[in-house]
C-alpha cells in the first residue's frame, strides 16, 4: 500500500513538469516541421509555382501560428499574386504577431502605400508612412525605407517631414545627389529657400553639369524674388539641356515677371519652335507681345489655344488684358461677362470661385473706366458676394468708391462703415469715408477722420499718402503738401509720393519745387509715363523747355499709346511748337477717348482758332463750358473771354 502511494504521489508531482516536457518537444517538431514547409515554399516560389508556394506556407502557419516570419511570406506572395486584401490581412496579422519586426513592418507600410487610393488615399497614406517610420526605428541605416517614407511625406505635402527624412538618408550616404535634388525640392516647398539654396549648391559639387540642379536653383531663386540669380541658373541649365522646355518656360516666365519682355518672347518662340502648339508657349508669347503692345500678335497667341481648348481660362484671360492694355474697356466687359457665363462642369470649386473673384473684380474696373460706376458697383458686389466671409478690405473698398464715384453716397457711405468695422486700421477705407462725408457736406466730420488716421499714425507713410489725397480733393494743397513731405521723409525713394507731391506743387503754382519732386520721381522708374506725361504737359503750359517737354511726352506715349490725356498732352506740345496739323490729329484721338472731357475740348478749339477755323471754335469752347471738369482745371473765365472774344470777331466779320 505504501509504495502503490508513493508511486501514485511521484506520478502526480511528475505530471505537469512531464507535460511541459512534452508540449515543448511537440511545439519544436512543428517549428522544425513549419520550418520544412517554408523552405519547400520558397523553392515553390522560385520556379514560379505561387499556388504551390502559398500552399506550404498556409501549412507552415498551422505549424507555427505564432511565426511572424511566415504571415509575413504570405503577405507577400499574395500581394505578388494581386491578392491585395488577404495580403493586407496576413501583414496586419504579421505586425501583431511581431511588433518589432522590421519586416512585418516594411510589408505593411508596402500594402498601405499600395492600397492609397480613392476617398481613403490619405489615411492609408498615413498609415504606411507610420509603418516605415516603425521600420527605420528598427533599422536605422535601412536607406531604401528611408527614401520611401520621404516620397510618400512628399505625396502626403508634408515637406517638412519629407526634409528631415531626406536628412537622416543623406547623413547615410553624403555622396547621394538623388537624395540633395530631393532635398532642395522638399525644402522648397516648406518655403526655406535659404536652405533649398545651400543644399542644391552641395548637388552641384557632386554633379557640376547637372541642368536639373540649375534648373532646380533658378526655381528657389525665381520664388523668393531675385530674378537675376533665377535667370542665371535658368540659363546654365539650358546651357547644359537646350531642348528642355520646362526650363525655358520658367526663364521665359521669369523675364516677363522682371519687365523683359522682349527676351521672354525670344524663349517662347524657341518653346515653340520645337513644340508649335505647346499651350504654355503661347500664352508665354501672348502676354509678352501684350507687354510690347503688338496686340495683335497677343490676341493670335490666345486664339491659337482657343482653337485647341475653347474653354481655357488662361487664353480668354489674356484676351481680356489685351483689350484692357488697349484702353478698350467695353470689348473687356463683354470678354468678362463672356466668361462669367461659362460652363463651369469639372471645375474645382473653390478654384473656379477664385477665378470669378478676379473676373468680376476686372469687370468692376471696366465699367468704371467707362463712366458706369453703377455697374460697376454691382460686379464688385458680385465678387464680394463670391469671396463671402474672405472678401477682404480692398473688395470691400471697390465696391464702396464705386458707389460714391456713382454719387449714390447714403449706400456708399453705408457700405464704408460695414468695412470699417472689419478692417478698422484700413486707412484706404478711412480716407474713402472722409470723402464722402465731404461730399456730403459733413467737412468737420470728415476732417475728424483724417485727423484721427494722422494722430493713429503718424509715422506711417500709406496714412500719410491718403491723408494728402483727402486733402488734395478737398483743395486744401498747403495740408496735402505737408503731409506728403513728412511721407517723403519717411520713404524718400517713394514714387507715388513723389508723384502726388509733385501734382499737388503744380496746382499751388510751385512748379519749380514740383518739377525737383517729378524728377526725382523718373530716378526712381525712368519709364513712369504718368510722371513724364505730367512734367512735360507742366512746362509746356508754362512754356519751357518745350523741346524736352516734347521729348517726355512723346516717351509716355509710345509706354502707352491709347492713354487719351497723353495723346492730349502730346497735341498741346505740338500747338505750342506751331505743329497745328498733328496738333490737332493727336487732340483729335484724345477727344475719341474723352469725347466729355472739358481740357482737351478747350484745347481742340484753341488749335482750330489757330488755324483759322473760328466758328467750330466758339462751338468747342461752349460745349467745353459744360462738359466734365471735377477736379477743375479748365480756366473757366479765360474760355469765357475767348468766347466773347471769338464772337464779336465774328460779329464784326459779318457783313
Amino acid at each position: 500500500m505504501i509504495s502503490s502511494l508513493v508511486l501514485v504521489l511521484v506520478a502526480a508531482s511528475a505530471g505537469p513538469r512531464a507535460e511541459a516536457a512534452s508540449t515543448a518537444a511537440i511545439a519544436a517538431k512543428d517549428r522544425a516541421e513549419a520550418y520544412y514547409h517554408f523552405s519547400l515554399a520558397l523553392q515553390a516560389r522560385l520556379v514560379g509555382d505561387a499556388e504551390a508556394a502559398l500552399a506550404e506556407l498556409r501549412k507552415a502557419a498551422r505549424l507555427d501560428p505564432a511565426s511572424a516570419e511566415v504571415r509575413v511570406e504570405i503577405a507577400r506572395l499574395l500581394r505578388d499574386t494581386g491578392k491585395t486584401e488577404e495580403a493586407l490581412a496576413e501583414a496586419q496579422q504579421a505586425v501583431a504577431l511581431g511588433k518589432e519586426s522590421a519586416e512585418a513592418h516594411l510589408i505593411l507600410g508596402q500594402l498601405y502605400q499600395l492600397t492609397a487610393e480613392g476617398p481613403t488615399a490619405v489615411e492609408f497614406a498615413r498609415k504606411a508612412a507610420a509603418e516605415y517610420e516603425e521600420v527605420v526605428r528598427l533599422l536605422p541605416a535601412d536607406g531604401n525605407t528611408l527614401k520611401a517614407l520621404a516620397d510618400l511625406y512628399a505625396q502626403l505635402e508634408q515637406p517638412k517631414d519629407s526634409a528631415s527624412t531626406l536628412e537622416r538618408l543623406l547623413e547615410l550616404d553624403p555622396g547621394n545627389f538623388e537624395a540633395q535634388m530631393q532635398l532642395g525640392a522638399q525644402l522648397l516647398d516648406a518655403q526655406d529657400n535659404e536652405r533649398a539654396a545651400a543644399v542644391l549648391q552641395k548637388a552641384l559639387e557632386l554633379e557640376p553639369n547637372s541642368a536639373r540642379a540649375y534648373g532646380s536653383l533658378g526655381e528657389i531663386y525665381a520664388r523668393a524674388q531675385q530674378p537675376d540669380q533665377a535667370i542665371l541658373n535658368y540659363r546654365k541649365a539650358l546651357e547644359l539641356e537646350p531642348d528642355n522646355l520646362r526650363v525655358r518656360l520658367s526663364l521665359g516666365e521669369t523675364l516677363l515677371k522682371s519687365k523683359r519682355p522682349k527676351e521672354a518672347l525670344a524663349e517662347a518662340q524657341a518653346v515653340l519652335q520645337t513644340d508649335p502648339k505647346n499651350r504654355f508657349g503661347l500664352s508665354l508669347a501672348g502676354r509678352a507681345h501684350r507687354d510690347l503692345r503688338d496686340f495683335d500678335a497677343a490676341t493670335l497667341a490666345a486664339d491659337k489655344v482657343l482653337a485647341q481648348e475653347p474653354n481655357d481660362l488662361d487664353a480668354l484671360y489674356l484676351k481680356v488684358t489685351v483689350a484692357e492694355a488697349r484702353r478698350d474697356y467695353a470689348r473687356a466687359a463683354e470678354l468678362l461677362e463672356t466668361i462669367l457665363a461659362r460652363n463651369r462642369k469639372g471645375e474645382n470649386p473653390e478654384q473656379s470661385a477664385s477665378n470669378d473673384r478676379v473676373f468680376l473684380v476686372h469687370l468692376g474696373f471696366a465699367h468704371q473706366q467707362q463712366g458706369k460706376f453703377t455697374e460697376a458697383a454691382q460686379a464688385f458686389g458680385r465678387a464680394k458676394a463670391v469671396a463671402g466671409a474672405n472678401a477682404d478690405s480692398d473688395l470691400l473698398g471697390y465696391e464702396a468708391e464705386a458707389l460714391y464715384l456713382s454719387k449714390d453716397f447714403d449706400r456708399a457711405l453705408t457700405e464704408t462703415r460695414a468695412a470699417r468695422k472689419r478692417f478698422p486700421d484700413d486707412p484706404d477705407l478711412a480716407s474713402l469715408e472722409a470723402a464722402i462725408l465731404r461730399s456730403q457736406g459733413d467737412l468737420p466730420g470728415a476732417l475728424a477722420i483724417v485727423d484721427a488716421m494722422r494722430e493713429k499714425a503718424p509715422q506711417d507713410s500709406r496714412v500719410l499718402a491718403q491723408v494728402a489725397q483727402f486733402y488734395q480733393r478737398a483743395k486744401r494743397y498747403p495740408d496735402a503738401e505737408q503731409a506728403l513731405r513728412r511721407a517723403r521723409t519717411l520713404k524718400p525713394g517713394d514714387l507715388g509720393t513723389l508723384f502726388q507731391l509733385g501734382a499737388v506743387l503744380e496746382r499751388q503754382k510751385k512748379h519749380d519745387e514740383a518739377e525737383e519732386a517729378f524728377r526725382a520721381a523718373l530716378a526712381v522708374d525712368p519709364d513712369s509715363a504718368p510722371v513724364l506725361n505730367y512734367l512735360g504737359y507742366m512746362n509746356v503750359d508754362r512754356g519751357v523747355r518745350l523741346e524736352e517737354s516734347a521729348r517726355l511726352i512723346e516717351r509716355a506715349v509710345a509706354l502707352d499709346p491709347e492713354n487719351g490725356a497723353y495723346l492730349d498732352s502730346l497735341g498741346w506740345v505740338q500747338y505750342k511748337m506751331g505743329r497745328l496739323a498733328e496738333a490737332e490729329q493727336n487732340v483729335r484721338k484724345a477727344m475719341a477717348k474723352q469725347a466729355d472731357n472739358a481740357v482737351v475740348i478747350d484745347h481742340l478749339a484753341d488749335i482750330l482758332m489757330k488755324r483759322g477755323r473760328h466758328a467750330e471754335a466758339l462751338e468747342l469752347w461752349k460745349k467745353a463750358l459744360v462738359a466734365e471738369d471735377d477736379e477743375g482745371e479748365l480756366d473757366r473765365p479765360r474760355v469765357e473771354a475767348k468766347i466773347r472774344e471769338t464772337q464779336t470777331d465774328l460779329a464784326n466779320k459779318t457783313p
